[in-house]
C-alpha cells in the first residue's frame, strides 16, 4: 500500500476509513495500520477519530465542510443548535464548536479541523432537518454536503438539550435575530409534535419576546 494510491484513490472524497483500505489492499490489517500510523506522525495524514482518516489540504481537490466532516464523524447525526442557529443567521455570534445531535450517546472530538460536540436525542424526536450545501457549485461535491437542522427544529433542539428552564429573561439574553422569517405555525406544530411541557413554554415566552410570521 503506497501513499500515492492513497491520496489518488481519494483526492475527490478525501475521507476514508480504515475498513475501506482492508478492501482495497490485500495486506493485513496490522500492516495498514502501522502505514496509517506512520503517515499521520509524518503530518501526511489527518487522523479525526479512531479508523477516520482525511487527506492534506494540499492533497484535496476539494476543500471540507466542517458540518460534512461533523456528520462523518458520528452517524446518525445532524447539525443543530447553535451551530444550525450561527448557519440561519439567526443568532449573530459565531459558535467555536460544532454542535450536532445524535440518536446515540453523548459524545465529542477535539480534532486537528475543530471541535465536535454531540447531544442525544431519544428516535421519536430526531427529526426535522434536511440537506444543506456549503457551495453554489455545481454539481456539489459530496464533502459540501450536509444533514443541518431546519430553522425551528434546531431552535426545538436547543429548548430541550440546554438545561434549566427557558424564562423570558433568559430568551431575551440570547439576542436572537431575523426571527421574523421563521413561521409560527411550523415552530407551533414542532413543539407540539416534541411533546415536552419545557420546550412548549419556551417557545410560547419565544413567541412573546420576538413576533414571528403568521404570530397574532
Amino acid at each position: 500500500m503506497k501513499f500515492d494510491a492513497i491520496r489518488q484513490t481519494f483526492q475527490d472524497r478525501p475521507f476514508f476509513e480504515t475498513r475501506e483500505l482492508a478492501m482495497l489492499f490485500d495486506e493485513p490489517s496490522s500492516q495498514i495500520q502501522a502505514r496509517l500510523s506512520r503517515w499521520v506522525s509524518q503530518d501526511r495524514l489527518i487522523q479525526l477519530r479512531r479508523g477516520k482518516y482525511l487527506l492534506r489540504p494540499a492533497d484535496r481537490r476539494q476543500e471540507a465542510s466542517l458540518y460534512f466532516v461533523s456528520n462523518y464523524l458520528y452517524r446518525p447525526s445532524y447539525v443543530s443548535l447553535l451551530s444550525a442557529l450561527e448557519f440561519h443567521g439567526l443568532i449573530p455570534e459565531a459558535v467555536g464548536v460544532v454542535q450536532a445531535v445524535t440518536t446515540r450517546r453523548r459524545n465529542h472530538w477535539e480534532t486537528p479541523l475543530g471541535r465536535f460536540h454531540y447531544q442525544s436525542l431519544d428516535r421519536s424526536r430526531f427529526w426535522g432537518y434536511r440537506e444543506y450545501t456549503s457551495t453554489p457549485v455545481t454539481p456539489v461535491p459530496l464533502q459540501a454536503r450536509f444533514l443541518l437542522a431546519v430553522p425551528e427544529k434546531a431552535l426545538i433542539d436547543l429548548f430541550y438539550l440546554y438545561p434549566g428552564e427557558w424564562t423570558r429573561e433568559r430568551i431575551e439574553e440570547m439576542r436572537f435575530q431575523n426571527l421574523d422569517e421563521l413561521s409560527h405555525d411550523q415552530l407551533l406544530l414542532a413543539a407540539v409534535r416534541f411533546e415536552s411541557p419545557k420546550v412548549r413554554r419556551a417557545v410560547d415566552f419565544l413567541t412573546e419576546v420576538f413576533p414571528l410570521r403568521g404570530c397574532e
